[in-house]
């Protein structure tokens, strides 16, 4: 009788053992870039491409984005980079660096929960526990987000976002399943996110021009 209880419980440490292996899996983030396009008035002007990637205890997201416009005589440039740690799903840090046409921006955030203490260049120090997170859309589960901030200067913007319904999505002469929604507020975005809760398309206005970035590597989310 020993026996068939060591061994009984040999069998359920191991079961249980591969459970978790199993949970820890299937929470992980694998490595993978989206590339985006972004258009101005549909005209190619630019770039982002967010690099996730898998980290022992979560995953880190770098996003890149370029863009380069001109209007009449006048030139615009921007380039901008951040990188974002996430733990259980839970946002860490953000680190951020941009040049908005000539103008630098630096900053820190950190976090502690739902709060988070952001300094930098050019930017007040701020603490809040409202759960903010960056304008970082990418990410479905940001539209249950009432509270965010500017990726370029962490200035506080309060939002609410609806889904008004799924839709198909041309993009790159295939059709996409997409799920859009809505943000108003300090924020204008039109958004649509496919079945794996990471961003298709967001449109918006900027100085009264059509700005579009489009995801153009979603094939393997095709009808």
């Amino acid at each position: 009788m020993r026996h068939s209880f060591i061994k009984s419980t040999v069998l359920c440490t191991l079961a249980a053992g591969l459970i978790g292996s199993l949970g820890a899996i299937s929470s992980a983030h694998a490595d993978e870039t989206l590339n985006y396009q972004v258009l101005k008035d549909g005209e190619p002007i630019g770039f982002e491409t967010v690099e996730i990637t898998d980290t022992p205890d979560g995953y880190t997201a770098t996003i890149t984005t370029r863009t380069d416009v001109k209007v009449l005589f006048l030139q615009f440039q921007y380039g901008h980079s951040r990188l974002e740690k996430w733990r259980n799903d839970q946002l860490v840090s953000v680190d951020t660096d941009t040049n908005d046409d000539g103008t630098p921006y630096v900053y820190k955030a950190e976090y502690d929960g739902d709060c988070y203490e952001v300094a930098g260049k050019r930017i007040a120090k701020r603490d809040a526990c409202d759960g903010a997170w960056p304008l970082t859309l990418w990410r479905e589960d940001i539209t249950a987000k009432t509270s965010l901030y500017s990726v370029i200067n962490a200035e506080p913007y309060a939002v609410t976002t609806r889904k008004t319904g799924t839709e198909t999505l041309a993009i790159k002469n295939r059709e996409i399943p997409a799920t859009h929604y809505a943000m108003t507020g300090d924020v204008q975005r039109d958004l649509w996110y496919g079945s794996d809760g990471k961003l298709l398309k967001t449109s918006f206005k900027r100085k009264g021009y059509d700005i579009d970035f489009i995801r153009v590597d979603a094939k393997d989310l095709q009808k």
